[in-house]
């Protein structure tokens, strides 16, 4: 007969797998100096889904010039596991053990685009490192873009459907 322990320490045990959110992945998509103060970065999901490929496009806006125009450079960067199911009309991530929903297809008068679930997060930071170039050290402000998957019990699962939208946007 197991103790009153043992059976309390399997309860928790068991309670704690299907409660609360645990990361699953997190990866650096893209890293690179700002070029100027008035670069705004921002990350969405991209997809072919006439191939089943995704991917993230990070965004990269500069305005400059006595214009104020705006000049937009979208590099795309490939994560591994990620692809677009074209029959559930979805962008999933595969880990080891799971298969979250990062975005789904949605319609706005008639053109369709990836809505973010939250489940896969794109998110920019930005940072001040020191550069060495052999002679001189200098300040560098750095962009990173961290695609983040998380799973829970409850949701993220394949097949499962959040509205939560998605652009993530960072600026100087």
């Amino acid at each position: 007969m197991k103790s009153f322990r043992e059976k309390f320490a399997i309860c928790v045990l068991a309670l704690g797998s299907f409660v609360g959110v645990a990361h699953a992945a997190q990866v650096i998509v893209f890293e690179a100096p700002l070029d100027n103060r008035n670069q705004e970065v921002s990350a969405v999901f991209a997809a072919n889904r006439d191939l089943g490929r995704a991917w993230v496009d990070v965004q990269l806006d500069a305005y400059s010039g006595s214009e104020g125009l705006p000049g937009r450079d979208v590099i795309s960067r490939l994560v591994e596991g990620l692809y677009y199911d074209s029959a559930r009309k979805q962008v999933l991530y595969r880990t080891a053990s799971d298969i979250i929903v990062c975005a789904e297809d949605a319609t706005f008068l008639g053109s369709t685009y990836l809505n973010n679930t939250g489940q896969c997060l794109l998110t920019p930071r930005t940072e001040q490192r020191k550069i060495d170039d052999g002679f001189h050290i200098r300040e560098r402000t750095m962009v990173k873009v961290i695609f983040d998957a998380q799973t829970s019990a409850a949701s993220g699962r394949a097949g499962a459907s959040n509205q939560m939208t998605g652009e993530t946007t960072v600026g100087k």
